[in-house]
């Protein structure tokens, strides 16, 4: 229901389940947590790439699972199996957000409820020219309960407010003016967009890469003071490492520098 796969240092995962246009149960929601372990396991990983099969991004969560649990009395005194069920899907947008690692959500067709959780934590979100957006969970008598924070962190309090509290749906030119989407095209266009976006991080150190993502989410748990030690030490960390003088010596012969890689073709030149 998720495909998995390396293009060289690039990560594709892929929703896959059709019929429901990928709307996330159990099975697919681990499947994602997967891929952001494997990516964090490799060193020269560039970017983790998410869009859906078939020109549709993801439906939001799959309530199959929800609906029969409804049927079913809460254990006296525990913890509602509803409760833990939801709060999964949190924690696969925490690891999402927390990933040090580039994200890009390529999204086309409908992205509804969760699906739009998942873009709003990926740091690029490219989409179709046709794409649409949606939040519908009042509308259902449900808070969008594991996305809000997340939505409101990418476009604001003011935005996500708009969005949240009715439900409306948003063309891609609307979710752009709010900040949910960065760069729009058209169906034959999108690939190209995502390749662009692909050959920049591919011109990125790894290690450069990786302290940079950690840097910006370090200032929004940890003091001014606090956020600058730490980037002084990942600045000594990149220097002591010698990657800055292939950098250098590359920019000044006009040639790239041997971490350079080029979507498509894999390996590093």
């Amino acid at each position: 229901m998720v495909r998995f796969e390396w293009q060289g240092p690039f990560a594709f995962a892929t929703l896959d389940r059709p019929q429901v246009r990928h709307a996330l149960n159990e099975v697919m929601v681990s499947a994602l947590r997967t891929a952001c372990d494997a990516v964090t396991a490799r060193p020269d990983a560039r970017a983790l790439v998410i869009r859906g099969s078939g020109g549709q991004f993801c439906a939001g969560g799959d309530f199959a699972s929800f609906k029969q649990l409804i049927g079913e009395a809460p254990p006296a005194g525990g913890r509602d199996p509803i409760t833990a069920m939801n709060r999964v899907f949190g924690t696969l947008l925490e690891a999402l957000a927390a990933l040090d690692v580039p994200t890009i959500a390529v999204v086309e067709g409908s992205a509804m409820g969760g699906g739009v959780g998942l873009a709003a934590v990926c740091d690029f979100v490219l989409a179709s020219a046709t794409a649409r957006f949606a939040t519908p969970e009042v509308t259902l008598g449900l808070p969008p309960a594991q996305i809000a924070a997340f939505v409101a962190t990418r476009i604001g309090d003011v935005a996500a407010r708009r969005l949240l509290l009715t439900g409306e749906t948003l063309e891609v030119e609307q979710a752009a003016a709010l900040g949910l989407v960065d760069e729009v095209a058209d169906a034959a266009g999108l690939d190209t967009l995502l390749a662009r976006r692909l050959a920049a991080l591919g011109r990125a150190e790894p290690a450069a890469l990786r302290e940079t993502k950690r840097l910006l989410a370090l200032r929004h748990r940890a003091s001014l003071p606090a956020t600058l030690d730490e980037a002084a030490l990942a600045f000594t960390r990149c220097l002591r490492s010698g990657a800055p003088l292939e950098g250098m010596a590359a920019f000044a012969e006009k040639r790239d520098a041997h971490w350079v890689v080029v979507p498509g073709e894999g390996d590093a030149r």
